[in-house]
């Protein structure tokens, strides 16, 4: 799994108070010296042992013996997981949607706050593209994978948008509605169908930068990923495709067509050096 930045981490530290994430789930606060305190959601609490401590951004229940930060209030308030609390503390709506928590715990959440990037109302071609468009956005909010693109000489301003570079970094299913509704059942078979998803229910692409192949319509044929990171298991493919394509043939025909015609090839060929300069093999 891509590792969250400790930089994004740490912003996220900064930037969001312990406090008013507090206050928004409907938990009452008094000041108690230089610290705040309130009842405890997680427990049957009558002595308001929730303490926070504003000058360090901490809370701690002297009850629950469990305290931390912001992204270990979401991941007890919601029950989810670690990376599922980062994506909702980055996602603005879903941070004023917090608030809707109330004062009471959810042991294991099944709805998702975090807006879904793919309809299941569309057709298979409008699919893709959303799936891409998702990945797009990911690689702009990736210091990790915008490090890997300048590495590897591919630092044109307008490069992600010309190619509609992508980055899969696992996020994708935080966004789906959970798997054990209908609809969220629904979109992951179509996506397992279209070779986003893998059988075991893990995106084909994780870990790498995703780059689309488009026909003269700006429909995709194709998608390649790269492996951003060495740091894998040695009969894992640095290179890969839709697990699931009928068009392959016709996509690959495609790398020097592609619109800008031979700026693509370029991109294509750029990843599959190794960063030393030697052609990797595809695998």
């Amino acid at each position: 799994m891509p590792r969250i930045p400790d930089p994004e981490l740490q912003r996220l530290k900064d930037e969001i108070s312990v406090q008013r994430l507090i206050e928004a789930s409907g938990v009452e606060l008094k000041k108690l010296g230089k610290d705040i305190a309130g009842k405890c959601p997680f427990h049957a609490d009558d002595t308001a042992s929730l303490v926070i401590t504003p000058a360090k951004n901490l809370w701690h229940c002297f009850g629950c013996q469990i305290g931390g930060g912001v992204v270990d209030w979401v991941m007890k308030l919601r029950g989810v997981s670690f990376r599922h609390a980062v994506e909702l503390l980055k996602d603005e709506t879903a941070l004023t949607s917090l608030a809707a928590g109330g004062s009471h715990p959810i042991k294991q959440s099944t709805v998702r706050s975090l807006p879904a990037p793919v309809s299941l109302d569309s057709d298979d071609r409008a699919l893709l593209l959303q799936v891409v468009g998702y990945y797009q956005q990911s690689l702009k909010d990736s210091p990790e994978a915008l490090a890997y693109l300048q590495k590897r000489g591919l630092v044109h301003p307008e490069l992600l948008d010309t190619f509609k570079l992508g980055y899969a970094n696992r996020t994708l299913g935080l966004r789906l509605p959970h798997k054990n509704r209908v609809e969220g059942a629904q979109m992951r078979s179509r996506l397992e169908r279209l070779g986003v998803y893998r059988e075991s229910g893990h995106e084909h692409f994780n870990g790498s930068l995703v780059v689309p192949v488009l026909d003269e319509h700006g429909q995709v044929k194709e998608l390649y990923g790269r492996k951003i990171s060495n740091k894998h298991k040695d009969d894992a493919p640095l290179h890969m495709y839709l697990r699931k394509n009928p068009t392959r043939a016709e996509a690959c025909s495609m790398w020097p067509l592609w619109r800008p015609a031979k700026k693509s090839s370029f991109v294509k060929r750029s990843l599959m050096r190794s960063p030393s300069g030697v052609r990797a093999s595809a695998m």
